[in-house]
């Protein structure tokens, strides 16, 4: 292992100490989460398992036609359906405010796009 290759390694095995999720790969396969690695560097890569991270709709992210409501409201809120993309602010306003569904209302989801973590 080089020096960089080494720190890695560490910030790696320090995470798991710490209690975070850790995910090994061998070659060209998926990641695989695994609460007891081997540690075996010469024939696994490893990592920290990413978090996923929501972030709001772009202007092509937006389900036009789909019902959006308040965050939480069970008494019967008022319901819109999205007919526009509007401008990031308003989009960013709906991801912390807000949620959608496309189903006609079975199921709410949130006003935004969850990606891997880098």
């Amino acid at each position: 292992m080089t020096r960089e290759q080494t720190i890695e390694a560490i910030r790696i095995m320090q995470a798991y100490v710490d209690g975070k999720e850790v995910e090994f790969k061998w070659g060209s396969m998926d990641w695989n989460s695994t609460d007891k690695p081997e540690w075996n560097w010469s024939a696994y890569d490893y990592r920290i398992k990413p978090t996923p991270v929501l972030r709001p709709w772009t202007e092509d992210d937006v389900p036009l036609g789909a019902w959006m409501r308040v965050k939480d409201s069970n008494c019967g809120h008022r319901r819109v359906l999205i007919c526009g993309t509007y401008d990031e602010l308003t989009r960013s306003t709906w991801l912390s405010t807000s949620e959608h569904s496309t189903d006609g209302g079975k199921t709410w989801l949130p006003c935004g796009v969850v990606e891997e973590a880098k």
